[in-house]
Order: structure tokens, then C-alpha cells, then sequence
């Protein structure tokens, strides 16, 4: 499976589409830096905790099976921790003893939620928390 890079208008038409906005899970791998601002409905999974199989299954279960088709990954600028926990995720969904039918399709935001922010951060729908002494 192949990890694929979304840009931040992309992101924000999938949140407003009525026909995608369900189907859209975004995960934000910020540790505490997610208390400044974050995605509206962003899932808060810190990547020190990516190296644990279970809570990534936790994470799956819980946020992404039999809801998305697409999940977005994210942390601060989308360099490091974001890729990686979005490679992290596709690998483990392909992996599942029971796959996910169909295999939500993997996304890193790119830019990060800086890039997000930049152009979303006084839209309501759109971003949630936004302060701007965080960023």
C-alpha cells in the first residue's frame, strides 16, 4: 500500500463535501501541541505511542473500520512523525488478519497542520482550538 501526500485544500473540500465528510478520518500525531489548534474532529494519537502495535489497533477500531474511506495523517509540518505514522497505518491495514473491506486509502497532509492553519485557522467548520501563541 502506498502512502500518498494530500494538500490542505483537498483536505478542507473533503470536510465540507456532504458526500465524503463521514468517510474522513483525520489523525493528528501531535503530542502536546494538539491543545493549540487542531483539525475539527481530528483524532489525537501522539506518535510515541506508534511503536505499539495494540494502539494502533485501538486507533483503527475505534476511529477508521466501517467508517473511512480515507484517513488523513498529520503532525506540526508533515516532515517526520506524520510520514511515518501514516506508512506505519498502511502497513498495518494491509496486514490485518480480517482486512477492512474496503482498505481506507492513507493520506499525509502535506505541509502538516501549519499548513492547514495558515489558510483554515478562523474557519469554524474547519479548525477547532486555534491559539495562536502555540504556533
Amino acid at each position: 500500500m502506498t502512502v500518498q501526500y494530500l494538500e490542505p485544500s483537498q483536505l478542507a473540500a473533503a470536510l465540507r463535501h456532504p458526500k465524503t465528510r463521514d468517510r474522513v478520518v483525520v489523525v493528528d500525531v501531535r503530542d502536546e501541541d494538539f491543545i493549540g489548534g487542531h483539525v475539527k474532529g481530528a483524532v489525537n494519537s501522539p506518535s510515541e505511542f506508534w511503536g505499539n502495535e495494540p494502539h494502533v489497533d485501538s486507533l483503527i477500531n475505534e476511529h477508521i473500520a466501517g467508517k473511512a474511506e480515507m484517513v488523513v495523517v498529520h503532525c506540526m509540518f508533515s516532515q517526520q512523525r506524520g510520514p511515518r505514522c501514516a506508512m506505519a497505518l498502511a502497513r498495518r491495514l494491509e496486514a490485518m488478519e480480517q482486512p477492512l473491506s474496503p482498505i481506507p486509502q492513507v493520506f499525509v497532509l502535506r505541509g502538516g497542520f501549519t499548513s492547514f492553519v495558515r489558510t483554515y485557522k478562523h474557519e469554524d467548520d474547519l479548525v477547532e482550538g486555534f491559539d495562536s501563541k502555540y504556533h
